[in-house]
């Protein structure tokens, strides 16, 4: 019987405008409730009150992680990282809205990432595209 792997803890951060050594730090875990998921709503100041739900049924959660960097330079060499917690049925809702927000803002560059394990959304995350052919290259040099 397959066991399925749900989150239940995820890295939060909302980090605006930050500089790259202020980025290192990957947040609080806390654990996944109506009261802590992301919305594209974060970016404003004016008070989004969360999601409200009166089901008994458990809600699967997903970590979410966005970072996005700004096309003008002039600002410095700053960032947007949002890490957090998505309840599964809203995770591609929650990641174009908060890509299309950074776009509109300016930032070109933005990248969502979604995971399933507690507390995945701290790692920097490798592409396997480009992992396997240096991992490869590595082996052949070290095992001929």
């Amino acid at each position: 019987m397959s066991r399925l792997v749900t989150a239940e803890s995820c890295y939060y951060q909302r980090c605006l405008g930050c500089y790259p050594q202020e980025t290192e730090w990957h947040g609080s875990p806390v654990e996944c409730h109506p009261s802590n998921w992301v919305s594209a709503q974060w970016f404003h100041n004016i008070g989004h009150l969360p999601p409200t739900t009166d089901s008994k049924i458990p809600i699967e959660y997903r970590c979410l992680k966005m970072v996005a960097t700004p096309d003008n330079k002039s600002f410095g060499n700053t960032v947007d990282v949002i890490r957090g917690c998505v309840p599964r049925p809203q995770v591609d809702s929650v990641c174009l809205g908060l890509v299309a927000v950074e776009r509109a803002r300016g930032h070109s560059d933005a990248r969502c990432t979604i995971c399933n394990r507690n507390n995945c959304n701290a790692a920097v995350r490798i592409d396997a595209m480009i992992a396997t052919p240096i991992a490869i290259l590595i082996l052949y040099y070290v095992l001929r």
